[in-house]
C-alpha cells in the first residue's frame, strides 16, 4: 500500500486508526519500537549488538517499506511486508508496549492477511521461539511449517 489509507472505524475498539507510509521522520521510533520489543528475545538467541542491530535495521528494513498505524493520529504499531514471487513476507509486525493487547496487532494482521488474499499469495513469517508472538500468530491462523534451534517458520494460506 502506498500513501495513506482512508481512515477506518475499528467497532470493537471505537477508535479512529489509519494505516500510512512510513517517512523519514519514522526511523528513529521504528528502531526503538523493534528494540522496545524484540530486544530481549534476541538477546536470548544471539545476544544484542546495538550498533549492529541499528545499521541492520535501518540498511535491512528502511522507514518508507513499513505501514504505521496510527490511532487517533498517534503511532501504535507498524508492520514490514516484502513481495516474493511466490509469497508475500512479514517481515515484523510491532505494537508499542503499553498498547499491545489491545487489538491494534489484530488490526494489522487483517489488513495484511487481506492483502496476501488479493495477491492470491501466502503469507510466510519467522518468529522467535521465545517471543510470546508464537501464540499470537497461532490464533491468527497460522500453521508452523518449519523450525530451526531458534525459529518457527509459518504460513497463512486464505
Amino acid at each position: 500500500m502506498t500513501g495513506n489509507s482512508s481512515i477506518t472505524k475499528n467497532p470493537a475498539m471505537n477508535r479512529s486508526m489509519q494505516l500510512r507510509r512510513g517517512v523519514t521522520e519514522d526511523q528513529d521510533w521504528l528502531f526503538n519500537l523493534f528494540r522496545l520489543t524484540m530486544q530481549n528475545y534476541i538477546d536470548k538467541a544471539w545476544g544484542w549488538d546495538e550498533l549492529l542491530q541499528r545499521e541492520g535495521f535501518i540498511t535491512s528494513l528502511p522507514a518508507r517499506n513499513f505501514q504505521i498505524l496510527l490511532c487517533e493520529e498517534q503511532r501504535v504499531g507498524s508492520f514490514h511486508l516484502t513481495e516474493k514471487e511466490d509469497h508475500i513476507l512479514l517481515d515484523m509486525i510491532l505494537v508499542e508496549p503499553d498498547r499491545q493487547r489491545q487489538g491494534f496487532g489484530r488490526h494489522m494482521m487483517a489488513h495484511i492477511k487481506q492483502k496476501s488474499s488479493a495477491r492470491g499469495r501466502p503469507l510466510r513469517l519467522s518468529v522467535l521461539k521465545t517471543n510470546p508472538a508464537v501464540q499470537f500468530h497461532l490464533a491468527s491462523g497460522f500453521q508452523q511449517t518449519e523450525e530451526d534451534a531458534h525459529s518457527y517458520r509459518m504460513t497463512w494460506s486464505a
